[in-house]
């Protein structure tokens, strides 16, 4: 199966269960980010998504792991670890590096999804307003 029918595959189950809902929330704010994020910054960045889809902004550091883990071995994902700097401190911490592995046809296959659609054109717009204020 390629990547896009696993994406579109997880896109028509999505709302089935929990860990689809993380999968495919993963893979909108990956493709957000241009297929890069830290594991740090995920959480962050999957709690805007959820609070502008309006579900439940809490994320689950477990159902978390296992949708990385499901994307893994999928073969959609990879996650690496990584020393990290710090930006206000001396020194440096492990933290996890997750990049999507074909971004261009991961968002191929999100153009059909109105929630990501919906999501990077509200965000474009922020953009566009605050560079223009």
């Amino acid at each position: 199966m390629s990547e896009i029918e696993k994406i579109e595959k997880m896109l028509s189950n999505g709302e089935k269960t929990e860990l689809n809902r993380m999968k495919m929330n993963i893979v909108r704010v990956l493709a957000v980010y241009k297929g890069v994020s830290w594991k740090t910054e995920l959480f962050e960045d999957l709690t805007k998504l959820l609070e502008f889809l309006g579900q439940s902004n809490i994320v689950k550091s477990r159902i978390l792991d296992e949708a990385l883990t499901s994307l893994t071995l999928d073969g959609i994902v990879t996650v690496e670890e990584r020393t990290r700097g710090t930006m206000l401190e001396e020194g440096s911490y492990k933290d996890q590096l997750i990049r999507l592995n074909d971004l261009a046809n991961v968002k191929s296959a999100l153009q059909k999804d109105s929630a990501f659609t919906r999501y990077m054109q509200s965000r474009d717009k922020m953009i566009r307003e605050a560079l223009f204020k």
